[in-house]
């Protein structure tokens, strides 16, 4: 197992406070970098995994290619703001070792960076649920349509657009102030979602849709 760890965030604040979570739990930081362009000139050796966070969706298979290109023996894991499906399946065929999505709680989040320090593949746990309990089909970038499952699903436009929002991980109240409605709407609207999905919480909807090709950019007017 893995003890050491560099740690990749453009934002210092966010990694100050991963390396002392993970400085807690028994890591020890060997290196702490706002970009990947920084580690250039660095040599650590090959006992040592990344950890880059705060990467947006579209540029984290690009990063990881880099690492292992430079890197290749070194296990890379992406914390990811969001879950999106296919930019997941991007990064683990650029190389990487795990997808962890950041809204998972403190001892779950340590427990995944351990089982990649010690060369486990480590996927987001609801992913699982998800496909136990849907039929699941990939879905390529490039589809212009939705999948015929998410019109079985016959969500209403605003319901689409609550989803949407899930997707890019919104809370109730930022999702309230983008669509203009209340909270106490958008509830409903969640509920309602979770219901005709089959699915238990906001991170499993979003994952069903992800991989059912629709994008967090697809608001209705």
């Amino acid at each position: 197992m893995y003890s050491d760890v560099c740690l990749v965030s453009e934002c210092e604040i966010t990694r100050e406070g991963l390396g002392n979570i993970l400085k807690s739990e028994g890591f020890n930081i060997i290196g702490s970098y706002g970009a990947i362009k920084d580690l250039e000139k660095q040599d650590f050796g090959s006992e040592f995994f990344f950890v880059l966070d705060g990467i947006a969706a579209e540029g984290q298979s690009d990063a990881v290619q880099k690492l292992k290109d430079r890197f290749d023996t070194v296990p890379v894991v992406i914390l990811s703001e969001r879950f999106d499906f296919n930019t997941m399946l991007e990064c683990f065929q650029a190389g990487a070792q795990g997808y962890i999505v950041r809204s998972m709680k403190a001892l779950p989040m340590m427990t995944s960076m351990r089982l990649a320090a010690m060369g486990e593949r480590v996927l987001p746990p609801d992913l699982v649920d998800v496909f136990e309990q849907q039929t699941f089909t990939p879905v390529l970038r490039t589809a212009e349509k939705p999948d015929e499952e998410v019109n079985r699903a016959r969500l209403s436009p605003r319901e689409l657009d609550v989803l949407c929002c899930l997707m890019a991980g919104y809370s109730n109240k930022v999702i309230a102030r983008e669509l203009t409605v209340c909270e106490a709407t958008v509830k409903v609207h969640v509920k309602a979602i979770l219901r005709k999905l089959n699915v238990h919480n906001r991170t499993q909807a979003a994952i069903w849709a992800s991989s059912r090709g629709l994008s967090d950019m697809e608001m209705h007017a």
